[in-house]
């Protein structure tokens, strides 16, 4: 296209509307960022008023994450209507760029002009393509915008479903809703639409326009004549819904599009699953959380990032089973009442006569939603926007135990038996290696040299303690035999890591028996620990080097895969059994590993590996965690039994499971529906020490 035909490709900007006009929007521009300062610089007070944290490092890391997650909105498109968002999201930002571009090629050109700087590239082929790149901007909006219409209207997820009216009445946004923002959003994507068939009307431009949607609906238009003053008219009602729509974002959940990028910006970089240790016993006035501003100011930013889309109970075991913890609700119903709270936390100083502030844990969340928790992680892990649900909850919990003394009271013997006894059974510590006994395993007190060991193995409790799970501790350590590993155990040394009495809120006993192994373990410097359970993994890897211990830490599905890679283990014996494997929530979704317990399994002959949608960092959880193993389930239904449904839909001839917890967990649903003759379930170290010849065939 020459040059002089260049130039004529365009369109005059602002050519129809009037100078009082343009006035009138600059004047609503002005008090919309006055708007927009007035409701960040609120907001940014009472996020502030949370306590201290540190979410300020590995700046380009947390940048990088933030792009993907929020810009390329990663954690949206994977789930089911994740392109509804999607459309929206493309849509608005688009046309919110491609206003910018009509601003910086009108009123910024002629601000510039006076400086001398010639600024116009709202012409040619950029033009066409810029035309047609608005109307498909304005119809994305308006399809996503319509789908979640309908979604809601007929579809009706139960992930949509809103707390008890009674806890979210005090303030506009619960009053406007979503469909006023849908409503807004159609609006301006459809006068949008409209206003460029007048256009078009008004002005019909010498050349074929790249408006694919705004010359048919021109087309229209023309059938009522509609001219010059239809096109000015139509042009001031479509701005005006704009900062309708744009002054709605300050007190709407519309504000999660500010909120999101920010907060995942700040999100743990830390393994998901890990909690913040209570830093000062000796000083700390109190322990945990009970009043909102006890949170961190991250927690409380959270609240205001919640857009509110249900995500986090997807794969939520206590939404699954009917309880009373719904992640989302807990995030909604806290943030109201922080917004409750803000004339008090925002005050200069203490008003008098002042009423009490409402009991958040009595009065706002309920003690059944905060001990409902299994910390499994499905929440974090399914949230777009970063929040952290976990350790919010197991704050309260820390509240409750520590400040209350308020807890199940099945939890009562747990605490006390790894207190006394060092695991949550209580029974004798001096009997923790019992089940070796004939198997001529070293203890790491009896070598003269325990650092030539190639890993430690750490039992944990179930292993030690539980008939069943000492089979497995029996067929692990014959693996590690077989494989030629030097290896020993701690015996009597060995103490329960602390994790059912940390999950649960005694974080001054975790502290106590973290403490003793990590004096233990630091005396013997292994080179590697290894173990069975994901919950001993996670608090020795992860949550030990809080206190001092550091170390090497690997789960039995990683080593059998590391050990089968080097031909150190060779399952050669052909199992024909079709196995589904269950992946425990402190090693999938907590940690991401997954992959060597599948390539252990695959390398056993005939084993076919059926898998089910909830898997690998989908997992669903068994129900033993977050302490749930000592404590009753008495609401819903069983959060195994769920398991168990959603495993038989592989139709498996046997449940494999990286985890003592799950094995005794499935088992015991397995149970419940008289198929254990039927349906084993077998330990990962079973099902590869069998293979390898070390146990007997089955």
């Amino acid at each position: 296209m020459g040059s002089a035909m260049s130039q004529q490709v365009t369109r005059p900007i602002l050519w129809n509307v009037p100078v009082s006009f343009q006035v009138l929007l600059y004047v609503l521009l002005l008090a919309l960022a006055a708007f927009y300062f007035y409701v960040a610089l609120r907001w940014y007070k009472l996020i502030s008023r949370g306590a201290p944290e540190d979410r300020f490092d590995r700046p380009l890391r947390r940048l990088s994450l933030m792009l993907r997650d929020a810009i390329g909105q990663g954690n949206v498109v994977r789930e089911e209507w994740g392109w509804m968002h999607y459309a929206m999201y493309v849509g608005f930002i688009g046309l919110f760029i491609g206003t910018t571009i009509v601003f910086i090629n009108s009123d910024l050109r002629a601000l510039l002009a006076l400086l001398g700087i010639n600024l116009y590239f709202y012409f040619g082929t950029f033009y066409l393509v810029f035309k047609a790149a608005m109307d498909t901007f304005f119809l994305l909006l308006i399809v996503g915008t319509l789908a979640g219409a309908a979604r809601r209207l007929f579809v009706r997820p139960s992930v949509l479903s809103q707390p008890p009216r009674e806890k979210v009445n005090n303030n506009l946004e619960n009053f406007l809703g979503y469909w006023f923002a849908a409503l807004m959003l159609a609006l301006v994507a459809l006068t949008g639409l409209m206003l460029e068939g007048a256009r078009i009307n008004a002005n019909p431009p010498p050349f074929t326009e790249w408006a694919y949607i705004g010359r048919q609906l021109a087309r229209a238009e023309a059938a009522f004549g509609a001219g010059p003053r239809f096109h000015r008219m139509l042009w001031l009602v479509h701005m005006l819904l704009v900062y309708v729509l744009l002054f709605s974002f300050g007190f709407s959940k519309l504000r999660h599009i500010f909120f999101a990028p920010i907060n995942l910006y700040f999100r743990n970089l830390k393994p998901r699953g890990r909690l913040a240790p209570i830093k000062d016993f000796e000083n700390a006035e109190t322990f945990g959380v009970s009043r909102i501003e006890q949170y961190t100011w991250k927690q409380l930013l959270d609240m205001a990032s919640c857009l509110e889309c249900g995500r986090c109970t997807i794969n939520c075991p206590t939404v699954a089973t009917g309880k009373a913890l719904n992640p989302k609700h807990l995030v909604i119903v806290q943030r109201e009442h922080l917004l409750r709270q803000a004339p008090r936390l925002l005050a200069s100083q203490p008003q008098d006569g002042a009423a009490e502030p409402e009991d958040m844990i009595t009065q706002v969340v309920t003690e059944p939603v905060i001990w409902g928790c299994t910390t499994c992680g499905w929440c974090e892990e399914g949230c777009p926007v970063g929040i952290e649900h976990i350790q919010r909850i197991v704050d309260m919990r820390r509240y409750l135990v520590l400040m209350e003394s308020k807890f199940p009271p099945e939890a009562t013997a747990t605490f006390r038996g790894i207190e006394v006894q060092g695991n949550p059974w209580g029974l004798d510590q001096n009997k923790r290696a019992d089940w070796a006994k004939d198997l001529d395993i070293p203890l790491m007190a009896e070598l003269d040299n325990p650092q030539d060991v190639d890993v430690l193995y750490w039992v944990g409790c179930a292993g030690s303690y539980d008939e069943r799970n000492q089979k497995v501790s029996r067929a692990f350590a014959a693996l590690l035999k077989q494989a030629g590993l030097r290896f020993a155990i701690l015996g009597p040394e060995e103490m329960c890591t602390g994790d059912p009495a940390r999950r649960l809120g005694n974080e001054y006993l975790y502290a106590t028996v973290a403490a003793q192994n990590i004096e233990t373990l630091n005396r013997y410097k292994p080179r590697r620990i290894v173990t069975q359970c994901p919950h001993c993994f996670h608090n020795l890897k992860n949550e030990y080097p809080d206190f001092g211990g550091n170390f090497e830490v690997l789960h039995e599905g990683e080593l059998i895969d590391e050990l089968i890679a080097a031909g150190r283990l060779q399952p050669t014996q052909k199992m024909p059994v079709r196995v589904t494997y269950h992946d425990p929530c402190y090693m999938a979704r907590h940690n991401g590993k997954w992959e060597g317990a599948r390539r252990a399994l695959k390398a056993v002959p005939g084993v076919t590996l059926a898998e089910i949608e909830q898997c690998k960092h989908r997992t669903f959880c068994c129900g033993a965690g977050g302490g749930g193993f000592w404590k009753e389930e008495r609401e819903g239904t069983r959060i195994n039994h769920k398991r168990f449904e959603q495993i038989s839909q592989a139709r498996p001839e046997t449940i494999a499971v990286g985890c003592p917890f799950c094995l005794t967990m499935m088992e015991d649903a397995v149970k419940s529906r008289s198929l254990e003759d039927q349906l084993p379930v077998r330990d990962l170290a079973e099902l590869i020490a069998q293979s390898c010849g070390v146990l007997p065939t089955k």
